[in-house]
């Protein structure tokens, strides 16, 4: 179409200037014909809009990804030969073979990542850093030359992939002996005067003899145990140490021997920290009477390694076994405080004092029994004129749902507490009614109310004890742990950040989460928590915000150079803030990886449809000559767009105007 009005608009332009006046040379009219002409033309291309296409022929080859693990464990040796060596003689078969059938050969070296450190090896980061780098649409197989010591936390990539990952497996036999430290086995949190525990397990390899093996703190030797690997290569070393210093305490286990010809040192030391904590939380039990209700609440308690419960015994004075003692001393470093009456238990107005400013000072309070009136401006209850001791079941009330405490595993079984001897109370405006007796008056049975910083919880009863010898599902102690948690919480204790490890390799992630609470110990949503890591000079190094995920917030943060840190989280939506630490080491995992890692390779080729040879296989190792494509390329040119098409219009127009004038055409 373009083309014919192109045509015609010659056609015309000739003719308009076959006479002109005055009469101009064939020159020039055929000047001023070619300038018209184009100027119309482009006229008709922007109208139009007009696209050229162009072919091309383009011969693609099936592509071959060969990967080289460039990493530090790829330099251990073995016969003098390191692990690239042993694998360059297959991949120089392969590159070869691949060649002579026509394959495109595209060639990688890895570690972390294309252009990442050499102490670490990350598959999934190499694949996706080669992604991202051109298609992997013409991709026949990849070629892996690695020990398969990755660091990747999973391998779900290689389910998407769709590509046959092949490896090879050559004989790396380490004649060299070798002590290996392999694994640390202890709590990651511990306390202060207490004994614990910390398992070793130390290999031997191509070794027979004797070692010593050192438990050492700050780098002084606090223990040394002797081991004999005459009779197997492997070792379980036990060490019980007692720590005196609270905090997080790096510690480190070496093994020594007398020979001096070990392939690798790095693996002969194995450093970590542990957190170590002042004590256990104590809780103070205070009783008129030594009975069912405080044995029972004593025996609960116990269940949870993580309290300390003692009992007093409270008549004309405050003793402890035997021997008398003062409030102020035992309730120091204290996290909740119980008191059973009977009806006879009495303080003196300092032991008021004191137990005021404890629940004032963020501590929790659980009174079980008689009103103790002496204390009626902390307790959600008055003083109701009733003395008398009546006997009834309770049941709980709506309120008590907010409060995680109440929600038992096994909520049926509320219904199995046998009656108690209860009193009348009258609740105060601020408490909150958790529980009620079953009487014409539905009293009050269970009562909550803060005072100050410090949370109060009153039973209006005795005889609680009953209910763990009718319920099998243990719903009493339950429920009474889940109250000794719930009253020795400080507001800091609902907002807790905690590592999975207290101590990192050099270039390992490190993994930071966080739990928030409110003061129903409700997981808090949208919360805007923001961490920040210091080094041990107070220099930022790492200031981000967290993500959130289900009831927990979380954040992995890129690997830090060899220090301790110290890290801070904190909310100022909700005024919160916690804080935690932990160390990055020296040493390297890269270091601790021996031979080939054969199962962790063969479970990729087997997920992918790779193959895996050995030396055997390398003799026959073939491919079908490569099928060569050929792709026909369309390139389209849409030359109205481009800019040069309208400046040739006004040059054109302009100097036709411009040569008329002159030859006294206009």
């Amino acid at each position: 179409m373009i083309f014919i009005l192109i045509f015609i608009t010659l056609i015309l332009i000739l003719l308009f200037y076959k006479r002109t006046v005055p009469q101009l040379d064939k020159k020039r009219k055929l000047l001023l014909a070619f300038l018209r002409s184009i100027s119309i033309i482009t006229i008709l291309v922007l109208l139009l809009n007009p696209i050229i296409y162009f072919l091309k022929h383009k011969i693609i080859k099936p592509e071959i990804i060969i990967l080289k693990d460039i990493s530090l464990s790829m330099e251990q040796t073995s016969q003098n030969k390191s692990k690239i060596e042993v694998l360059e003689i297959f991949r120089e078969k392969l590159e070869k073979e691949l060649s002579a059938k026509n394959y495109k050969i595209t060639y990688y070296e890895f570690a972390e990542g294309l252009n990442g450190s050499k102490s670490s090896t990350n598959i999934s980061r190499t694949l996706e850093d080669i992604s991202n780098r051109h298609m992997l649409t013409n991709i026949h197989g990849i070629y892996l030359f690695s020990d398969g010591w990755f660091n990747d936390e999973n391998l779900t990539f290689i389910e998407d992939l769709n590509i046959p990952i092949s490896f090879f497996a050559p004989k790396f036999e380490i004649s060299d002996f070798d002590l290996e430290i392999s694994n640390i086995a202890f709590n990651k949190t511990t306390y202060r005067g207490e004994i614990t525990p910390i398992i070793a397990d130390v290999y031997a390899n191509n070794f027979s003899g004797k070692a010593k093996l050192n438990f050492c703190i700050n780098k002084k030797i606090e223990q040394t145990k002797e081991i004999d690997f005459s009779r197997d290569n492997f070792q379980q070393v036990f060490f019980e140490n007692i720590f005196q210093i609270t905090g997080l305490i790096p510690f480190e286990i070496v093994i020594e021997s007398d020979s001096t010809n070990e392939i690798n040192l790095a693996n002969n030391r194995c450093f970590d920290a542990i957190q170590v904590l002042n004590e256990r939380s104590k809780i103070l039990v205070i009783s008129d009477k030594v009975n069912w209700d405080a044995k029972f609440i004593m025996d609960s308690i116990k269940k949870n390694p993580r309290f300390n419960p003692i009992f007093l015994l409270k008549d004309d004075f405050l003793k402890s076994g035997r021997k008398k003692v003062q409030l102020e001393e035992q309730i120091n470093d204290m996290v909740a405080l119980i008191l059973v009456n009977n009806g006879s238990l009495k303080f003196s107005s300092n032991e008021i004092t004191i137990i005021k400013n404890f629940i004032e000072n963020g501590g929790g309070l659980l009174l079980q029994g008689k009103p103790i009136f002496s204390m009626e401006d902390v307790l959600p209850v008055t003083y109701s004129n009733v003395s008398s001791v009546f006997e009834s079941i309770l049941f709980f009330t709506r309120e008590s749902k907010q409060f995680e405490t109440f929600n038992l595993t096994n909520t049926a079984s509320k219904e199995n507490i046998p009656p108690v001897k209860y009193y009348y109370v009258s609740p105060k405006l601020q408490s909150k009614i958790l529980a009620k007796f079953e009487n014409e008056e539905q009293s009050p049975a269970i009562l909550y109310c803060e005072y100050e910083r410090g949370k109060v919880l009153y039973f209006a009863f005795n005889n609680f004890w009953k209910w763990q010898l009718w319920d099998p599902e243990n719903s009493y102690s339950e429920l009474m742990l889940n109250i000794c948690q719930w009253l020795s919480q400080q507001s800091s204790d609902r907002f807790i950040a905690f590592t999975n490890k207290n101590s990192y390799f050099t270039n390992e992630k490190i993994k930071i989460r966080l739990n928030a609470y409110d003061e129903k110990l409700t997981p808090i949503p949208d919360l805007n928590a923001k961490l920040i890591i210091n080094n041990e000079t107070g220099k930022i190094i790492f200031e981000e915000y967290l993500l959130s995920m289900e009831d927990e917030y979380y954040i992995d943060v890129k690997p830090l150079d060899p220090g301790k840190y110290i890290f801070t989280i904190s909310d100022d939506k909700f005024n919160q803030q916690t804080e935690g630490t932990f160390i990055v080491t020296e040493n390297n995992l890269e270091n601790r990886n021996r031979g080939f890692n054969i199962p962790l390779l063969s479970y990729i080729a087997n997920q992918t449809g790779g193959k895996i040879y050995d030396e055997s296989s390398l003799k026959d190792l073939s491919f079908t000559k490569a099928i060569q494509k050929i792709e026909d390329l369309k390139k389209e040119l849409p030359i109205y767009r481009k800019w040069y098409i309208i400046a040739l219009f006004l040059i054109c127009f302009c100097s036709e105007l411009y040569l008329r004038k002159r030859w006294g055409l206009l």
